[in-house]
């Protein structure tokens, strides 16, 4: 479990120097401060979809923490989700891909459609963010 181990010393490495807790972590990257544990003593395997999760909330690539290939220089920002597309996740039960498909689909809306400086800065409601779902997936 060598390489185990070599990988939660990357996480806690990471999660320290963001300040945060295990509960912290765990909680952003969607993990049981349990589990987080275990990866991080060198106890515990983890899949691809899960150390994804931990990359993305420490802001930093899956090759790093599994193998501590240094991340690409440019640094990574994190999606930030409009609450109201968050809340309009949890009440219609999509997914975190379908999520960022509608926020990246209204991105593009914008950036092809709307002349500078105008609807580009409206928030979407939550039934506005419905109503752009139903528009992407519906048949």
């Amino acid at each position: 479990m060598e390489d185990a181990k070599a990988m939660g010393e990357r996480i806690v490495e990471l999660r320290e120097e963001h300040g945060w807790t295990q509960k912290e972590l765990a909680e952003k990257a969607g993990l049981s401060v349990t589990f987080l544990s275990e990866v991080e003593n060198g106890h515990r395997n983890i899949s691809s979809s899960k150390l994804l999760r931990i990359a993305d909330a420490l802001e930093t690539t899956m090759d790093y923490l599994a193998r501590g290939i240094h991340p690409d220089p440019r640094p990574r920002t994190a999606i930030k989700f409009p609450r109201e597309l968050s809340d309009a996740a949890e009440k219609q039960g999509w997914s975190y891909t379908q999520a960022l498909t509608l926020l990246q689909a209204r991105a593009l809306i914008l950036e092809r459609r709307t002349p500078e400086g105008s609807q580009a800065s409206k928030t979407f409601t939550v039934q506005d963010w419905v109503d752009l779902y139903r528009s992407l997936f519906s048949d």
